[in-house]
């Protein structure tokens, strides 16, 4: 197997192509986990990857990040571009005792002050202020997620990759999750990669959605996805009520 991971030098306009997965196939233990994947993600977009459990979301989002090589295509960054990742299984509440604060401040080689006008901006927008003396081990599991978002935005990314953002999160979190999303995206011209099986919740939030099932059934704005009788077909299970 080979793969091919490339950096365009090219000017980051809104038109532009922040992120282009071309013809990618992967394999696992001589099966084909996803099959000739082709999407394209502009800069302030989110695109929404839906699809069942075990369609191979989480397996495409690792080979854009970088953690699984073994597929057959190319996966193309914009030039310079910093990348932001949430993975889906990081228990957060495992690590050693220490504080919210300590853990957004520390979790790079480069320590961040408290008192940058990034770091300030990025817990007033998520709202962690509360919670920052908090240790990590007693926030809930919804909080534990606006901290990783709040980790991922304090780097200033161009581009978030979420696997399965708000799988822990109530009805109520998942919607000011999703509100902040939309924020960061529409106003700082932050791309978004997530994956979700949840069509009613991304419908709002989402540009285009892509929908696997080991290979694209089908793919296009919201609006156009609810009408597509191959969602109906495919993803019965996960189509707005």
């Amino acid at each position: 197997m080979f793969h091919k991971r490339k950096i365009n030098p090219v000017k980051k306009s809104s038109n532009t192509n922040i992120l282009k997965i071309e013809n990618l196939t992967l394999m696992y233990n001589n099966k084909k986990i996803l099959d000739d994947i082709n999407i394209s993600l502009k800069k302030g977009n989110v695109i929404t990857i839906l699809g069942p459990n075990g369609g191979g979301k989480t397996s495409l989002v690792k080979a854009v990040v970088g953690t699984n090589k073994a597929y057959i295509g190319n996966i193309i960054f914009a030039d310079n571009i910093k990348v932001s990742y949430m993975p889906q299984n990081f228990d957060i509440n495992n690590l050693m005792p220490i504080t919210v604060e300590y853990f957004l401040l520390n979790s790079f080689l480069t320590k961040l002050k408290r008192s940058h006008p990034v770091v300030e901006e990025v817990i007033k927008l998520v709202g962690i202020d509360s919670i920052l003396k908090h240790q990590v081990l007693e926030i809930s599991a919804g909080q534990a997620q606006l901290l990783l978002l709040a980790r991922c935005l304090v780097i200033e990314p161009e581009l978030i990759i979420l696997d399965e953002p708000v799988s822990s999160m109530d009805i109520d979190a998942r919607a000011k999750f999703y509100d902040i999303i939309n924020e960061i995206a529409k106003k700082k011209l932050v791309s978004i990669l997530m994956t979700s099986h949840d069509l009613d919740s991304v419908i709002p939030f989402s540009d285009y959605i892509v929908c696997i099932n080991n290979t694209i059934y089908c793919q296009g704005t919201p609006d156009e996805i609810i009408k597509n009788k191959a969602l109906n077909e495919i993803f019965s299970n996960y189509t707005t009520r």
